[in-house]
């Protein structure tokens, strides 16, 4: 007899993938400037497709002070309206040499993503299921093993030789971080569990 259907499942906000991407990609301050919510304009001209979710700029030269851009998916209504107004990224992947997607695990399939850009998945796993996920071996893997959240790079994106930000973009970098300076911060355990929620087991059949 056919088992009961699976709950919904939780996902977790934007905010909270970006939080363990931050934390588990790109932990060391010295060589990580990761920026959020970054908007690059001048004036109050701050539409969608002037707003990057998240920058990562390296500040080592000898790795080229690397320059990656993230935007978040949490539904897949989201993303396909995404790929149906590919100028909203145009942004991104002007400033940045690697654009990723960053989605909770299995929102999307490899094949679904732009060939200039790439796919990063956040999420909870077991030390079996993470096991698994490095048998894969498709790129970078990150675990905390404390609250077992994992960034792992699902479609490795292509790098991009790209001109160097313009001022505009440097005053717009200052203005985020002079924002999250100036922001009262709230304290937080350091270790969050994402809000992951696992589909209840499926009812046994006698």
């Amino acid at each position: 007899m056919a088992a009961a259907g699976r709950a919904e499942v939780a996902l977790p906000d934007a905010s909270a993938l970006l939080d363990v991407l931050e934390r588990l990609a790109h932990a060391s301050r010295s060589e990580w400037l990761f920026l959020r919510e970054l908007r690059v304009g001048t004036g109050h001209r701050n539409s969608a497709s002037q707003r990057l979710d998240a920058f990562a700029l390296n500040c080592l030269p000898h790795l080229a002070m690397k320059r990656v851009c993230y935007e978040v998916k949490v539904s897949r209504a989201d993303f396909l309206n995404e790929l149906k107004h590919p100028l909203k990224r145009r942004i991104g992947m002007r400033y940045s040499n690697e654009f990723y997607f960053v989605t909770p695990p299995g929102l999307l399939r490899g094949s679904e993503i732009p060939v200039e850009c790439g796919l990063i998945e956040i999420g909870n796993a077991t030390r079996t299921e993470w096991t698994a996920m490095l048998g894969e071996r498709t790129g970078d893997c990150f675990l905390d093993p404390d609250c077992q959240d994992f960034c792992r790079v699902v479609v490795p994106a292509p790098w991009r030789d790209t001109p160097g930000p313009t001022w505009q973009f440097a005053a717009a970098m200052l203005r985020n971080q002079r924002r999250q300076f100036e922001a009262p911060v709230e304290p937080s355990p350091s270790q969050q569990r994402l809000g992951f929620e696992r589909p209840k087991a499926e009812a046994s059949t006698s």
